[in-house]
């Protein structure tokens, strides 16, 4: 018998080697979060397609609201021309397609920015404050309102003529308060002024917001340079406060209560829209 052996060889180590340090000492790739889309987040291209959506909207809604005007028996005898003047079909027509032009804005806005639609447009309501905001307005109403008066204010305008009843002029008043200064608001102080202020500057951007809001009423003034001046240093008080505020709800409620001190004050000097032809001329 053969005798077994004095010495066994090594076990086998299945450990794996340590790894040295300059193994570490590559680059390590780090994975960045993206980068906060600039504000704003639309371009001239988006306002513009907005503007044309509008007077789109307006147009077709016109169009229907003519027609369907004609289909009343009062209506049978009245001209297309008539009609386009009538409060009844303008304001119609207007409050069925400005929740489209808004949804519009809404859909547009949340597609290019990723935040809320009022975090993405800068809404920021004020809180306390949104009272402050309408008396504002009513007191800037009353400021332009004395200082018009050394101005050559034309007697009668081309918008005095939707006011031809008490009727029509509740009809205005309701509209001039609610929706008539949101889509404004919403447009010129949220989606335009940005866009200018970014392009533009601060001055430029203020001044540019406040002629394109005279611009855009200058036909309901018979373009007239005294009234147009008016409501020109109007806009450049409500993007002030925009600008001041970091907040177009401010903006808003200070146009609401600019527009409720201008119904209020015709609602009173026409014996409550009783007697209109005292105002209009």
């Amino acid at each position: 018998m053969s005798s077994p052996p004095n010495t066994f060889p090594d076990p086998i180590n299945s450990a794996p080697p340590a790894l040295s340090e300059e193994a570490f000492a590559g680059p390590v790739e780090v994975i960045a979060a993206p980068a906060p889309k600039p504000f704003p987040s639309w371009s001239a291209w988006d306002v513009l397609a907005i503007m044309v959506f509008t007077l789109v909207a307006i147009l077709v809604f016109t169009l229907a609201a003519l027609f369907i005007a004609r289909s009343f028996p009062q209506y049978h005898n009245a001209s297309f021309t008539d009609l386009a003047t009538s409060a009844a079909v303008v304001i119609g027509a207007q409050t069925a397609a400005y929740p489209i032009v808004l949804l519009f804005i809404f859909v547009l806005v949340r597609s290019r920015s990723k935040q809320p639609f009022g975090k993405a447009i800068q809404w920021n309501w004020p809180g306390m404050l949104a009272p402050g905001f309408v008396i504002g307005g009513v007191v800037l109403a009353l400021v332009i309102e004395s200082l018009a008066r050394f101005l050559p204010i034309p007697k009668s305008l081309p918008m005095d003529t939707y006011f031809r009843d008490a009727s029509s002029a509740y009809m205005m008043a309701t509209f001039g308060m609610t929706l008539a200064p949101l889509l404004e608001e919403l447009f010129f102080r949220g989606l335009l002024y940005p866009l200018l202020r970014r392009g533009l500057g601060l001055m430029a951007g203020v001044l540019l917001t406040a002629l394109a809001f005279a611009a855009i009423h200058g036909a309901q003034l018979g373009y007239a340079w005294a009234p147009v001046l008016s409501i020109f240093v109007v806009g450049l008080a409500f993007t002030l406060v925009r600008v001041r505020t970091n907040s177009v709800a401010a903006s808003f409620l200070m146009h609401c209560g600019y527009n409720f001190a201008l119904f209020a004050a015709l609602w009173v000097a026409s014996d409550h829209y009783r007697h209109l032809e005292k105002v209009t001329g």
